[in-house]
């Protein structure tokens, strides 16, 4: 009797301590937010134990509370005023939310954090042992973008010297806000007259436009290797930036002048037939004169 009653002390010590294990801490909340946006996180203590909690404190995590508090926004500071029970039953549960915002600007694309029960834990206060339990939190964060798309109609041209060359675009915002101060631009081998500016560009609209390069008669290079470049920024002043490659040849003058001397030449012989034809009516004329004269002076002959 003695050896069970020895067998049965040890193994309620043995057993007395994973009985804490019995105390949960389940957590509810979205695992993927928009950076801005409202979260809610909703924790459950349940007592599943033989032991009471006592004087609980739930908290987030200190080291991640202390590094990113600029970026989290809570009516309630939960660092000072932690969520507390005064005790927990066996067999019951304590169930609260915190409800934070992540700032849009926060360092991270996703926060990883501790939800922290620290209690004590035993049959009444003076006999507790302390107590805590962690739960970890892992949201990751999305954001509203701003980005755009630039489509050219053409990417490869021909221009003559001392000519202008029109490059079409289309501008199309393709992010999830308003993209301001939009600035078109050819730039590199050259560049072009002026820059094209729209003011503001609304998510899903598009806007068609174009861009003049002005080819000068003394460029050195025949072959020019361009860039159309997008810039443009959103609401809180972040720049963007998008370009595309385009190549000119340039064509020498020679062809156009030979062009332009035969339309003159055209002119030219266009302009001399009105002077053909009234010389041509004079000789006409007196042909016939000259056939009058000679029948009249034939009829002079015969009557003699």
């Amino acid at each position: 009797m003695k050896r069970l009653f020895l067998l049965a002390l040890i193994l309620s010590f043995v057993i007395s301590p994973v009985a804490g294990e019995y105390v949960d801490m389940t957590l509810s909340y979205p695992t993927t937010v928009e950076k801005g946006q409202e979260v809610r996180i909703t924790f459950e203590i349940i007592n599943q134990s033989n032991d009471m909690l006592w004087d609980g404190k739930i908290t987030i995590d200190d080291s991640f509370m202390d590094k990113y508090k600029d970026y989290i926004i809570s009516e309630t500071e939960y660092q000072i005023n932690p969520f507390k029970f005064s005790t927990v039953n066996a067999g019951k549960s304590y169930k609260e939310t915190f409800v934070l915002k992540f700032k849009e600007d926060i360092p991270l694309n996703e926060a990883i954090f501790n939800i922290v029960l620290r209690c004590g834990k035993g049959p009444c206060r003076g006999g507790c042992a302390p107590f805590m339990l962690e739960k970890t939190v892992n949201i990751k964060f999305t954001e509203k973008r701003a980005d755009a798309a630039l489509t050219l109609e053409e990417k490869n041209f021909t221009a003559y010297r001392n000519s202008t060359l029109e490059i079409p675009f289309t501008l199309k915002n393709t992010g999830d806000i308003q993209i301001r101060h939009i600035e078109v631009e050819v730039k590199g081998d050259i560049s072009s007259a002026d820059i094209v500016r729209i003011p503001t560009l609304n998510p899903g609209t598009e806007i068609s436009n174009k861009i003049i390069v002005s080819i000068d008669e003394n460029i050195s290079k025949t072959d020019l290797n361009p860039i159309v470049v997008l810039k443009f920024v959103d609401p809180d002043g972040r720049a963007g930036l998008i370009y595309e490659n385009i190549t000119i040849e340039v064509i020498e003058n020679e062809k156009v002048e030979e062009f332009n001397n035969a339309k003159i030449d055209t002119k030219v012989i266009n302009e001399e037939k009105p002077a053909t034809h009234f010389y041509l009516y004079i000789f006409l004329f007196l042909s016939i004169v000259a056939v009058i004269l000679v029948i009249i002076f034939l009829l002079y002959l015969f009557k003699r």
